[in-house]
């Protein structure tokens, strides 16, 4: 074989490695997309959606590539709908916990929200993120988990906990204006994921940091 027979075929298998990854990714997007419409209705397209789309901004932004934020991007959406059901039955129970009828009381489910259960929803989206990732291979899964675990948990505590606050007292959906719509309303969560899964790849994602 020729050189020139070497790098042409090893473009064609790492064409098809990445064909079947992504085919792979759209399989389980669409399968995740099924389970949380099941159990939640539209809330982890919506959530999941924003998710993806703020983080693959941030991707683009660092110049990371086309294929590589597009990946990204779905392991991101998939992992958020495979997870939202029990984030959300989650904070059903707990939240109640804590009596929000004064001002403290809405403060401390504020902090909450922001603090443990921001910890359960990182720690399991994590985890679904890594079975994504490995297809379904659960080996590495804790080490996953706990790398810069409290650095995330961390910077999307602090980013997040305007609409984890929200969320907590009881104010699950924004008033948004669109131009051509007029006023909507969106899930508090999505709100906040684009501006956070943006800041998130941008900060700490692989890139130049450069701007187109």
């Amino acid at each position: 074989m020729s050189l020139e027979d070497k790098v042409k075929d090893k473009e064609s298998k790492g064409f098809i490695k990445k064909a079947a990854r992504m085919t792979w990714k759209l399989g389980l997007a669409a399968a995740t997309t099924a389970l949380s419409v099941a159990t939640v209705g539209t809330l982890g397209i919506a959530v999941g959606g924003a998710f993806a789309a703020g983080g693959m901004i941030g991707n683009l932004v660092k110049r990371k590539s086309l294929y590589e934020s597009i990946d990204s991007a779905l392991t991101t959406y998939s992992a958020v709908n495979a997870v939202i059901y029990p984030i959300v039955l989650l904070g059903d129970l707990t939240f109640p916990l804590i009596d929000n009828a004064t001002m403290g009381g809405k403060l401390m489910r504020g902090l909450y929200a922001s603090t443990a259960y921001n910890a359960a929803f990182l720690g399991t989206f994590r985890g679904a993120s890594h079975l994504v990732d490995n297809y379904m291979n659960p080996k590495g899964i804790g080490k996953t988990i706990k790398k810069d675990f409290w650095r995330d948990w961390t910077m999307i505590g602090a980013m997040f906990s305007p609409f984890y606050y929200l969320a907590a007292n009881n104010i699950t959906n924004l008033a948004m204006y669109h131009p051509s719509i007029g006023y909507n309303t969106a899930p508090t969560f999505a709100v906040g994921a684009v501006p956070v899964g943006f800041a998130h790849n941008y900060l700490f994602g692989k890139g130049t940091k450069k701007p187109h």
